[in-house]
């Protein structure tokens, strides 16, 4: 299959269009051809092949993390083995059985709880999402031949400047449920202008959040995590009883949602599952990010605006994104800032 027929197929199991993956390839390997054959480039051309097999270690908190890795290698035609958690993501074979037999080819898939050294070790590209321990633990295991890209512990945060619309709560619950919170996509901290009054909105958020938990309860939580959240509503109950800088809110008699105020602006890292801190937005929110800016991932912005984007650009983040799209991140992101089809492929030049 060439590179047309590979992104009609796959647009049809993802449900985007064919074009949108070609100007894909067109943007990152400078022409939309560049893999079937040599293009003009300068005083020469060259022509892209793809580097394979790659091996993908992905982890089951965020399935759409998991295809979108799969497409790109599929979309440049390498081979693709992907490890997939030991109880298996059922929306990566899902997505698998949508293709034909010329894709599903080049797609090979465990589930062992191990991944194994033959794989490892015959990858020319290995991809992994996880903990920085298991990015730490895969990379040493690994040639210095080999493509190392890691996608390892993220937090984001939203930013809210403005509410002229009364909308920012609910979209602000849609980025906190989706996916259980669990993804590096999920907001921690929700950071509102003083003028908003953030503790008013906090109040708002917990009214979104238990309206959206009536559609959409949480589902597959361990012991461990209700744990989590448990010890740390208590926790923070504690303090609202003595320090009226803090209130909290949450759902009767469980654990699936959780807002907490406080006017401290210090980043906290929350134990998702539904666990947000809503904040009053600082003068300078660099400084309250302080040491989590380089596992910053995304910021969440309302009401949204390229200008707006330019200030928050300074914090870090790798991407910023109108609110309530956190978990929805484009066909042409740059994950964790960087390209994701140019460093899997190779060059051959002619002329």
């Amino acid at each position: 299959m060439d590179t047309n027929k590979r992104a009609t197929a796959l647009s049809k199991a993802i449900g985007t269009q064919a074009e949108t993956l070609l100007e894909l390839v067109a943007k990152e390997l400078g022409h939309r051809d560049s893999l079937d054959r040599f293009i003009s480039y300068g005083d020469i051309y060259t022509r892209a092949h793809p580097i394979s097999p790659i091996l993908h270690i992905v982890s089951g908190n965020t399935p759409a993390a998991a295809i979108q890795t799969l497409t790109r290698g599929l979309l440049i035609g390498a081979f693709n083995q992907i490890k997939l958690p030991s109880e298996g993501i059922q929306e990566v074979e899902d997505f698998v059985e949508k293709l034909p037999s010329e894709l599903k080819s080049l797609i090979e898939i465990t589930r062992s709880r191990q991944t194994s050294t033959e794989w490892l070790r015959s990858a020319r590209a290995v991809i992994v999402f996880g903990s920085d321990e298991t990015v730490n633990e895969i990379e040493s295991k690994l040639f210095p031949s080999q493509i190392f890209i890691p996608h390892n512990h993220k937090v984001s945060i939203a930013v809210i400047d403005s509410d002229e619309n009364k909308e920012a709560a609910k979209l602000t619950a849609l980025d906190i449920a989706k996916y259980d919170q669990q993804g590096c996509l999920s907001p921690h901290d929700i950071y509102v202008h003083p003028k908003e009054q953030p503790r008013s909105f906090a109040a708002k958020l917990a009214d979104a959040l238990s309206e959206l938990n009536t559609k959409y309860p949480p589902t597959g939580r361990t012991i461990e995590e209700n744990i989590k959240i448990d010890d740390l509503r208590r926790s923070y109950s504690f303090r609202s009883s003595n320090d009226t800088s803090v209130q909290i809110w949450k759902s009767d008699s469980n654990t699936d949602w959780t807002v907490v105020y406080e006017e401290d602006p210090q980043f906290a890292a929350s134990p998702l599952g539904r666990f947000v801190f809503v904040k009053p937005l600082p003068n300078s929110l660099n400084d309250a990010l302080n040491i989590n800016k380089e596992h910053l991932s995304t910021i969440a912005l309302y009401p949204f605006s390229i200008k707006r984007a330019e200030t928050l650009s300074l914090c870090g983040a790798t991407r910023i994104c109108p609110l309530g799209s956190s978990q929805d991140p484009s066909i042409f992101w740059h994950h964790d800032g960087l390209q994701t089809l140019a460093p899997l492929v190779h060059w051959t030049d002619a002329g």
